[in-house]
């Protein structure tokens, strides 16, 4: 194990993918996206690390190809090739918390914001224009088309939602408590669709999805807000409140499969 490792924070990925990380296992760009949705990053950033003696130097330090220091600053690579880079570098990693840390983080953020196809799929298959409410909205104005949008200001969760809700929740710690929001406002009458990452290993999923919502399992990964590349992390929309609008946005998203709200015996 690496020494950076062994001081890892609570990370919203399956058990085994953080067994493999503390182990000095996996994909880079996994840690880091997984950091990130924490609030923490990795430091030094692995392009200033592979940046830092030049490519070819660099390599040449590390033992490495110069292939690989190019992966390492297109984000990709993986964390013993960062380990290898910054042991043969003397640099220490660390992980460390991101100053811009909010409880709506991944809303804020440009990388996690809800792709606008799929937003359009849902509303169509709602017969709407517009939600009646994003309660974790990055801005007064957007991106989700709501006739009333949240920011972190107004504090979404301790606030009673109606009608039909969108919310993509911050995929931090935060996270449980929104989709135990859903889930409850779901019971008081509302229509809640949500974009969360596929974590069927977690409690929140168990104790708020499973038996108690619609869930659309999303072929592929998604391309979040401009980015060119794919998320880490597989996604699901869950639906509360209303099978029947289940059964029409997952007609109207090509090659995801509709999971109906069916406990099975202990």
């Amino acid at each position: 194990m690496y020494h950076f490792l062994s001081h890892l924070p609570d990370l919203d990925l399956p058990r085994q993918t953080v067994h493999r990380i503390r182990k000095g296992q996996g994909r880079l760009a996994v840690l880091m996206a997984a950091l990130r949705e924490a609030g923490y990053e990795l430091r030094p950033d692995p392009i200033a690390l592979a940046q830092k003696s030049g490519q070819r130097e660099t390599a040449r330090r590390a033992g490495i190809s110069r292939s690989t220091v190019t992966a390492l600053m297109n984000g990709k690579g993986t964390i013993q090739s960062y380990a290898t880079l910054a042991a043969a570098l003397k640099v220490t990693p660390r992980i460390a918390e991101r100053k811009s840390y909010s409880a709506c983080m991944s809303s804020r953020d440009q990388t996690w914001r809800t792709p606008q196809d799929l937003l359009a799929s849902i509303l169509a298959a709602a017969g709407r224009s517009e939600f009646d409410l994003d309660p974790c909205s990055p801005s007064s104005d957007g991106p989700v088309p709501a006739l009333v949008r949240w920011t972190e200001a107004d504090d979404g969760l301790s606030r009673p939602w109606s009608g039909l809700i969108f919310v993509n929740p911050p995929y931090s710690r935060a996270l449980p408590h929104w989709v135990a929001k859903c889930a409850a406002e779901a019971d008081g009458g509302a229509v809640v669709v949500a974009l969360v990452p596929s974590r069927t290993d977690t409690r929140w999923w168990h104790d708020h999805v499973v038996g108690m919502a619609r869930v659309i399992m999303i072929k592929g990964r998604l391309k979040f807000g401009n980015g060119q590349g794919s998320a880490p992390f597989p996604s699901a929309l869950i639906v509360w409140g209303d099978p029947d609008l289940a059964k029409r946005i997952a007609a109207a998203i090509p090659g995801c499969w509709l999971i109906p709200a069916q406990k099975t015996a202990a």
